[in-house]
């Protein structure tokens, strides 16, 4: 079991070569794969580097931009002669700041002034919070992506503090800077075609831009700066866009420079095609070359072989083979050298096993002609004898000589030589019993019915002994108007098998001499045939003999 197991679990040639140069290939596949890696990574920095370019000059003019507020705060909260809103919108117009609003807010943060927009003196800035750290000393405050109080787009909300002459805390003065006028004057001022400028704001909401709603928080966390990378944007229309975001010196505001993604580059679709080709190529050539040299031949030899098996004769197989590889005519050679010893031996073992069957067939019809003899002899020695008692010792003696020699007759006619037939087997004993006790012409009959299938060829004289026995002794000659028959039934289920006879009246219970006999000579058979035998006479003028015994089932 073992053994088939391991040989279902064997590879074909075929696959064992395809394998071996899957093996083989394998460091060229590994090698191709580094490199189109690495082109695949130097075709992305080349792109984060081009985005970077861009990013970074719109980088610097927002900077700018955010630096000049910063500047006019400053030099407004120095030189405040308690201008209103509309004279500080005033002074920062030369500026060109993309603003929004200008608001001045008292000591407890509420709006006194501002230059657009109605109804909103007297309101709370967007978040007292400022107010109050204004108030504990913060000098200024600059918040990204507020919205405006007026207007509501997101803005950049700087607060700068002011003081009386003794250091009260009056107040604050704060401007507003749109992030969309912020993003539009970067793009106009861009040379770059095909590239596409926003800010992001906390919470990654993107401003200025009418294909990207947000991005992922992740892209504009704390460590997102040190890690320079090309991210990939799927719009829900629109191509793929390659992003690059660069973080502005406003807290929490990102610059977005986008681009749609160019086309996969050919080399890099070259380095991973070309290794992955020929590795097939290679493992394609490496099945043929199998097919080609070794295994187109070795399946013409598996169907010589075949037809052999099928056909009983042997032919030369190097003729066929001539084109094939030296090696394999080498096989061939061998082959047909080990065929014609094989043919030679098989054709003497054919003969001597003839020679044998009949040797073994000369023995059984020697051993008849031999029983044959004797019986003639007991024959005439019995008619000699003046004593009837002697007669019919030897007229027994006579009938069991007869009975080997029909059973051996029967042995001289089977086909193998080690089993017998059970119907031929007993339907000659029938005959010899019916012969030996004149039931040929009429009167009682001891009729076989015997299931077919073979028998050792050693248990055939035990049987036919026991069957004569049997009769002889518990079925006596009946009288003259007695004409009941005698059935001898043989059953057989796998390896166990059942004899039983069937005798109809003439037994004596009171017989001691006859029940003595029996057992002496119907067990001495059982015994020798391996069995058991039993008698049965509980039923009124019928007596069953039935003999029980195993043989070994055929392999």
């Amino acid at each position: 079991m073992r053994e088939g197991r391991s040989r279902r679990r064997r590879l074909s040639l075929r696959l064992q070569v395809i394998v071996a140069m899957a093996i083989v290939l394998s460091p060229l596949l590994i090698m191709g794969a580094i490199h189109a890696w690495s082109e695949q990574q130097f075709s992305r920095q080349l792109r984060f580097h081009e985005l970077q370019n861009s990013a970074q000059d719109r980088l610097r003019q927002t900077d700018a931009m955010l630096v000049r507020a910063r500047m006019a705060m400053r030099m407004i909260t120095i030189d405040d002669a308690d201008l209103n809103c509309s004279q500080m919108g005033q002074r920062l117009a030369v500026l060109d700041l993309p603003l929004r609003n200008t608001f001045r807010f008292d000591a407890d943060g509420l709006v006194s002034c501002n230059e657009v927009g109605d109804s909103l003196a007297g309101m709370p800035m967007p978040q007292l919070e400022w107010n109050n750290r204004l108030r504990k000393g913060v000098d200024s405050i600059e918040v990204s992506g507020q919205r405006g109080m007026a207007l509501g787009d997101p803005q950049i909300y700087m607060l700068r503090r002011q003081t009386d002459s003794q250091g009260t805390f009056t107040g604050s003065i704060a401007l507003s800077l749109s992030l969309e006028d912020m993003v539009a004057r970067v793009s106009s001022l861009s040379q770059s075609s095909g590239v596409t400028s926003s800010l992001v704001v906390p919470g990654g909401q993107v401003i200025g831009s009418n294909i990207v709603a947000g991005v992922p928080m992740e892209w504009i966390s704390e460590g997102a700066a040190l890690d320079k990378r090309t991210y990939r944007l799927h719009p829900e229309q629109g191509p793929p866009l390659d992003v690059v975001l660069l973080p502005l010196s406003a807290e929490g505001l990102w610059m977005m420079v986008g681009s749609p993604a160019p086309p996969q580059r050919a080399e890099v679709i070259l380095a991973f095609l070309v290794p992955i080709l020929a590795y097939l190529a290679a493992l394609l050539a490496a099945s043929w070359i199998a097919d080609a040299m070794v295994l187109r031949w070795l399946e013409r030899i598996r169907i010589r072989i075949l037809d052999m098996r099928s056909s009983a004769r042997y032919a030369l197989l190097a003729p066929e083979l001539s084109r094939a590889p030296l090696e394999v005519q080498q096989v061939a050679e061998a082959f047909d050298d080990l065929t014609s010893r094989v043919s030679k031996h098989e054709a003497d073992l054919q003969g001597a096993l003839v020679q044998m069957k009949a040797a073994f067939r000369e023995v059984h019809h020697r051993v008849k002609n031999n029983l044959q003899v004797m019986l003639s002899m007991l024959k005439l020695q019995g008619r000699g004898e003046a004593l009837p008692e002697t007669q019919s010792a030897l007229r027994v003696a006579a009938h069991r000589v007869a009975m080997m020699a029909a059973v051996h007759h029967t042995l001289l006619n089977e086909g193998a030589l080690d089993s017998v037939e059970a119907l031929d087997l007993f339907n000659a004993i029938c005959n010899q019993v019916d012969e030996q006790q004149g039931w040929v012409d009429g009167g009682r009959h001891l009729i076989p019915d015997v299931s077919p299938g073979l028998l050792p060829a050693d248990l055939a004289v035990p049987l036919g002994m026991f069957v004569l026995e049997a009769v002889g002794l518990l079925c006596p000659e009946a009288d003259e108007d007695d004409e009941a028959d005698i059935v001898l039934q043989f059953d057989r289920e796998n390896g166990n098998c059942r004899l039983t006879l069937t005798c109809k009246g003439g037994y004596e219970e009171g017989n001691a001499e006859m029940n003595r006999d029996t057992n002496l000579f119907l067990s001495a058979f059982a015994r020798q045939i391996g069995g058991s035998v039993s008698v049965n006479n509980s039923q009124e003028d019928q007596i069953d003999i039935e003999l029980v015994f195993v043989i070994a089932s055929p392999e």
